[in-house]
């Protein structure tokens, strides 16, 4: 039992002297960074014992000195415009289908020239201007050659169908 006991309490001191080198006031300013990255870099670099001072060192780059100037020039201009696409590219981010709803219109009407049923019983409807849709989901909708059907955007980029004059509707992608 003592041949037990003594590694264990040797293990156990171990956090506890490795524990009173940690600068408390160091921690304790940590939880004044606001950025959840910093403040992480801010931990780490205290429990490694580690400055909380960033460092002031910058890095410059100097175009090298010879006769193709223009080509360095030219080189630069492309960096700047790759660059700017990848701003641009950042700032519509999440805003793809919100751009394509700003562009197309909310909802269009129609009248129903063919009704088929797949074979797991989604309807798979043709309009009068040659768009054919697809019923996505197991609701239920009872259409007819002739029929008005009113198509409105949903929620996530989804479609909705329903007759003209009512308000029960079916879920529908578009096929073609």
């Amino acid at each position: 039992m003592k041949k037990q006991l003594l590694p264990i309490l040797a293990l156990l001191s171990i956090p506890m002297v490795h524990a009173s080198e940690v600068n408390l006031q160091a921690l304790q300013a940590c939880t004044f960074v606001e950025n959840d990255f910093n403040r992480l870099l801010c931990y780490d670099n205290t429990m490694a014992g580690k400055s909380l001072s960033k460092p002031t060192t910058s890095q410059t780059l100097t175009p090298p000195a010879n006769s193709a100037a223009p080509a360095v020039a030219a080189a630069t201009g492309t960096v700047a415009a790759g660059e700017q696409i990848v701003k641009t590219k950042n700032e519509d981010f999440g805003l793809e289908h919100k751009e394509v709803s700003k562009d197309n219109d909310d909802e269009i009407s129609a009248v129903v020239t063919n009704v088929e049923e797949a074979p797991y019983g989604e309807l798979i409807i043709t309009l009068d201007n040659g768009q054919q849709w697809r019923q996505v989901g197991s609701d239920r909708l009872r259409l007819t050659n002739n029929d008005t059907v009113v198509i409105e955007r949903g929620m996530f980029n989804s479609f909705l169908l329903k007759k003209a004059g009512q308000n029960r509707s079916i879920r529908v992608k578009r096929t073609n």
